[in-house]
């Protein structure tokens, strides 16, 4: 069998972390420490 042809990878520039992640957006749920659904509003914090 024949040995594949080595391919050098492509680095694509997708737009900003923040915008592809939605990491920079602040929502009104919260995710793995709670519940799903948990609104924000329900926090109390000490």
């Amino acid at each position: 069998m024949p040995k594949a042809e080595y391919e050098t990878p492509e680095l694509i520039d997708a737009g900003l972390f923040e915008e592809i992640t939605e990491g920079g957006a602040n929502g009104s749920v919260l995710d793995a420490s709670f519940s799903a659904g948990t609104p924000v509003s329900d926090l109390t914090f000490s």
